[in-house]
């Protein structure tokens, strides 16, 4: 469930000790107002002070900021490419804690300011057909930042946060002792503003010890899965009414959105969204098919109902 997450504090207590562990070294700072630490062992940890600066000199830190990686740790840190329900979530971050030597008492100080979140699905349909057919969250183009990484796709940013898309099964193929199916496809919100998080009902990592807070995660996950636009590229076609089929295609263009985009009236974006998701039948609609696979596994880990599944 909660793959990232930067906890911030200027408890001076916990900087103290934290600049002390004996498992962390110094490493190349975020820029000059930084001291940071990385774990000795490569694990997913990094601890950032911000200097506190007088006369030109250090004088102590304002705050850290404490980077962990609860899904990774459940795995010994070599991947996270499996389920994560959210007791195991819970169960992680406490024991991060524990290892870093925060005591309970102190868990309240630690802010959360940053955290990424999602879900490992295995859809019906070939997982790279959905990731190719990714076009758009809002109005936000998905694309592939990094050319080495062709298993990644995240949408343009946003003010508040990005919606991130992963081949987890092709990211980890030649990892088969992982036991991670190839066909799983992740799906993840990246906050970049803690007004967000706020939201979400998570002020402090004590709010991420409650199981309540997981079910306001979920639900977000689902609310943004319905703002992202995915097309089906290889549509059976035959089950699409003749009329309908040079729309079809037209659709399949990322060119043909963008010039909607630039359409005078605003509203014409959503207006053909809505229209291309009508006209596709429920064996071609990947968008339907992947929330209902996000539906089911929410209600598997919760072993109740939290979330209505639409009928199909």
């Amino acid at each position: 469930m909660v793959d990232l997450l930067k906890l911030r504090t200027s408890d001076n207590q916990i900087i103290n000790k934290l600049l002390i562990h004996s498992d962390f070294i110094e490493c190349k700072p975020i820029n000059n107002y930084y001291t940071s630490l990385r774990h000795i062992n490569g694990f997913k940890m990094g601890l950032h002070f911000r200097k506190a600066i007088a006369k030109g000199l250090t004088v102590g830190y304002g705050y850290v900021d404490i980077l962990i990686s609860p899904h990774y740790h459940k795995n010994n840190y070599l991947h996270n490419g499996d389920d994560f329900r959210p007791a195991e979530s819970m169960k992680s971050i406490i024991e991060i804690l524990d290892y870093l030597g925060i005591k309970e008492k102190e868990r309240k100080e630690l802010q959360v300011v940053n955290i990424e979140f999602g879900l490992n699905i295995i859809p019906y349909s070939d997982a790279r057909l959905v990731f190719d057919g990714l076009l758009f969250y809002k109005r936000s183009k998905f694309s592939i930042k990094y050319d080495d990484i062709e298993t990644f796709k995240i949408s343009d940013a946003t003010k508040h946060k990005e919606i991130k898309v992963y081949l987890k099964g092709l990211q980890f193929l030649d990892y088969p002792a992982y036991n991670i199916h190839k066909n799983t496809l992740r799906f993840e919100v990246r906050s970049k503003k803690r007004e967000f998080i706020k939201t979400l009902g998570i002020y402090t990592v004590c709010d991420l010890l409650k199981i309540e807070t997981y079910e306001s995660l979920f639900k977000d996950l689902l609310s943004e899965w319905d703002l992202v636009l995915l097309v089906n590229q290889q549509y059976d076609k035959s089950q699409i009414k003749e009329k309908d089929l040079v729309f079809m295609d037209d659709c399949n263009s990322l060119e043909y959105w963008i010039d909607l985009m630039t359409s005078k009236h605003r509203n014409t974006f959503l207006k053909t969204k809505t229209k291309y998701y009508k006209i596709m039948t429920v064996k071609n609609n990947l968008h339907t098919e992947i929330k209902a696979k996000i539906i089911d596994k929410i209600n598997i880990f919760f072993g109740v109902q939290i979330v209505h599944r639409e009928p199909a």
